[in-house]
């Protein structure tokens, strides 16, 4: 987890954003849906084989070898799939030469991530999760090397190498996974037998919910940039400036997908031994509420002043798009606990269904506000899209789950809300618009949390206990 919050949001907010400013929005914003596009079709190259082969090898070390080499071909079998869906897609979008450059490599870079995710899952199955943390934050480290150093001695940036440097690190972290995994499996047993390519699939069919509740899931969080970048007259400069707010949704999300691999096998153990899990996921949604809450308050009073810690260049702009984007990812903070919740007990169909709604009504509101409002439609229709979704996923938990326990939740809601804004509305009232009284009241507001029958963080302490860590069962 350090190894994670130190690293990815730095490279995002430092590196990540500091090529946007320089390179301008409309630069970027051409670029950005581009990789949007990559991700949003990048369940093709995996279709959950990573989730499978760590499964396998969990259960039983001596499958890596044998196993490894089935999952491999599979890999290499559903590359060509994937980067000829994303080409013919990204032509269909209307997407012609240079653009369609920066696609093909885009598609190159997610093979070699999904390629290192794969390795990675041989390492998890293995038990080697301290190698694998390391693997985890590798590329990104060398980016924020590497880039930082170019952008530190170079007036000015391309996209081309970004992309490049993408590559290069990404290859680098690839083949250093490979001998770490190398050096694992010696310690494990070859396999007698080696598991044939039609068990391989017939266990990617069994994870088909998953992939397809990713794939609804990067449909409501990656489309709006594709459809702002299409449609507007302006899409351009338009996906860059709800670039350059996504930046910080998504470095502030990372958190939430943390507690979200934590909390998994803790509820689906406590779910098989008919342990009560409202105090568990009571505890987790406070911890989130307050650091989301603390976020989007702060957002929303000084949007322009937070945005230009990290920008130069049309902050003011950008600054009526971040305040729906940090309340998107209060929201979705939450969703991290109930989703999870119901993906451990097995309610992918209703999961599923839920998140197509999410999916159909945040296209529907793009199409109904980007030409309208462009990038601020966009944002708007996220928050108003995760507010329906994880709402719904609140009421099917309290239904499943049902208890008076509940209210201790709607309780630190209100009392947290009520702090916040009255810390942020005061500061907003008597103290300079500065980039202090954005970072007093982001402090303030988390520490708010503390106050009595607000947070419990005795949860945080629960679950990164040794009694009670779980990592190796996940």
């Amino acid at each position: 987890m350090v190894l994670n919050l130190l690293i990815k949001p730095a490279y995002l907010l430092v590196i990540d954003a500091r090529i946007q400013d320089v390179l301008g929005p409309e630069i970027f914003g051409s670029y950005f849906p581009l990789l949007s596009l990559g991700i949003l079709l990048n369940i093709l190259l995996d279709a959950g084989l990573s989730n499978h082969m760590t499964r396998l090898i969990s259960a039983n070390n001596e499958a890596v070898t044998g196993a490894y080499r089935v999952g491999s071909r599979a890999k290499l079998a559903l590359f060509p799939l994937y980067l000829m869906s994303l080409m013919l897609v990204g032509w269909g979008l209307g997407y012609r030469g240079e653009s369609m450059q920066w696609l093909a490599w885009i598609g190159i870079n997610q093979a070699l991530l999904s390629a290192i995710l794969y390795v990675r899952a041989g390492l998890q199955g293995l038990g080697a999760h301290k190698t694998d943390a390391w693997v985890s934050i590798s590329d990104r480290s060398m980016l924020l090397l590497g880039l930082g150093i170019v952008l530190a001695i170079q007036p000015g940036f391309e996209i081309a190498w970004l992309l490049m440097g993408t590559t290069v690190a990404l290859s680098i972290a690839l083949a250093l996974a490979c001998w770490r995994l190398m050096i694992h499996m010696k310690g494990a047993q070859a396999a007698k037998h080696e598991e044939s390519a039609t068990s391989i699939w017939e266990q990617l069919a069994k994870g088909w919910p998953y992939a397809l509740l990713f794939l609804l899931m990067m449909t409501y969080h990656r489309v709006d940039a594709i459809m702002l970048e299409r449609m507007h007259p302006d899409g351009a400069r338009q996906a860059g400036w709800y670039a350059m707010g996504y930046r910080l949704f998504e470095a502030s999300n990372m958190i939430g997908f943390l507690f979200a691999t934590l909390l998994l096998p803790y509820f689906s153990r406590m779910l098989a031994i008919k342990e009560d899990i409202r105090p568990l996921a009571i505890g987790a949604s406070r911890i989130l509420m307050v650091g989301g809450g603390a976020i989007a308050w702060t957002a929303w009073f000084w949007p322009g002043t937070l945005l230009s810690i990290f920008y130069s260049h049309e902050v003011a702009a950008a600054a009526s798009i971040l305040p729906w984007l940090m309340l998107s990812f209060a929201i979705f903070a939450q969703g991290y606990v109930f989703s999870t919740l119901l993906t451990a007990r097995g309610d992918m169909k209703q999961l599923n269904l839920l998140a197509a709604v999410g999916a159909i009504g945040n296209i529907g509101l793009n199409l109904w506000w980007i030409p309208k409002y462009g990038a601020l439609g966009c944002a708007m229709a996220s928050a108003i899209t995760q507010g329906l979704v994880v709402g719904m996923q609140c009421f099917i938990s309290l239904k499943k789950f049902p208890g008076r326990i509940w209210w201790l939740l709607g309780k630190s809601f209100a009392m947290h809300t009520l702090a916040a804004g009255a810390i942020c509305w005061s500061l907003s009232r008597f103290a300079p618009d500065d980039v202090w009284v954005v970072l007093v009241s982001l402090i303030a507001c988390l520490g708010a949390g503390f106050l009595p029958g607000i947070m419990d963080y005795s949860t945080l302490r629960q679950l990164l206990s040794s009694k009670m860590n779980t990592f190796a069962d996940s």
